[in-house]
């Protein structure tokens, strides 16, 4: 069964472009990753907010994108060496790398704690996709509004194209040879592109094999966050270059090459812009 996709096309046509926040909206005692930061990403006019998922030795399911465990957690272990009670009996550092209260959310607890009508990115599944895509199945009242993303492997599409629900899926794309595996797997629900650009010559978006994609109806994603000062997501547009420079220098540039949608850590004022050219 596919699941509907109007409730994404009715966002995606209403705005110049969409806003998606990367981890949600945090800083200061609100953390990453959390429903808190789902809040305020909505509270700041995201459209869609990313989050990433991880399991415990004792297969429960997780917000958190390991890898962040000693910034965030004050631990050395890869959260996914951790117990489910390991897990919950830790702490987050705040942004001023204060513990607080707040713990590690479970997918379930998040879960209960957003609005179900906010259009989720989920990131980093795919290496659970065996138990996590039925244990998605469980959240019936979010299935329109819950978005899977993988990288192109065949591993990760047989999995998602053989269960029984088709979630809607936007893979990663970093080359033309992505999009021919893409074809052998019918059962994809694709919504868009997620475009990784590492050239300055901007190859893969200005590909002729995308153009019979460029219809209005699917998401080119690209990715103006900063997660340090070697990696480039799309060229050399990004955040700080639109907040530092200004944003004709790389959001609306981003947008030329017939991005539709902005991965960003600052929306309130990628909002503002796109106010402005409305």
């Amino acid at each position: 069964m596919k699941v509907n996709k109007n409730k994404f096309l009715e966002k995606l046509h209403q705005n110049k472009f969409l806003i998606v926040v990367h981890r949600g909206s945090h800083g200061g005692n609100i953390i990453e990753n959390t429903s808190d930061a789902v809040k305020v990403s909505q509270l700041q006019h995201a459209d869609m907010i990313e989050i990433d998922i991880s399991m415990s030795t004792d297969n429960d399911f997780f917000i958190f994108h390991d890898g962040g465990e000693e910034r965030l957690l004050n631990e050395t272990r890869n959260i996914q060496e951790l117990s489910t009670a390991e897990i919950n009996s830790k702490h987050f550092r705040n942004s001023l790398g204060e513990t607080i209260t707040k713990s590690v959310e479970t997918f379930d607890y998040f879960y209960d704690h957003i609005n179900h009508d906010v259009l989720l990115n989920i990131d980093r599944s795919w290496d659970y996709w065996d138990t996590f895509l039925p244990e998605l199945d469980r959240y019936e009242a979010m299935r329109e509004y819950f978005i899977l993303k993988s990288p192109v492997k065949r591993e990760y599409l047989e999995k998602l194209n053989n269960h029984s629900v088709q979630y809607l899926y936007f893979p990663i794309v970093t080359s033309v040879e992505d999009l021919e595996i893409l074809a052998d797997y019918p059962n994809l629900n694709i919504i868009g592109f997620e475009i990784i650009e590492n050239k300055p010559q901007f190859p893969l978006i200005n590909a002729p094999e995308l153009d019979k994609y460029r219809n209005g109806d699917y998401m080119f994603l690209g990715n103006s966050i900063k997660l340090n000062d070697k990696t480039d997501l799309f060229g050399k547009l990004d955040d700080n270059l639109a907040l530092l420079s200004g944003v004709d220098w790389s959001w609306s540039r981003i947008l030329n090459f017939g991005i539709n949608t902005i991965q960003t850590d600052w929306p309130d004022i990628l909002n503002d812009y796109r106010n402005r050219l409305n």
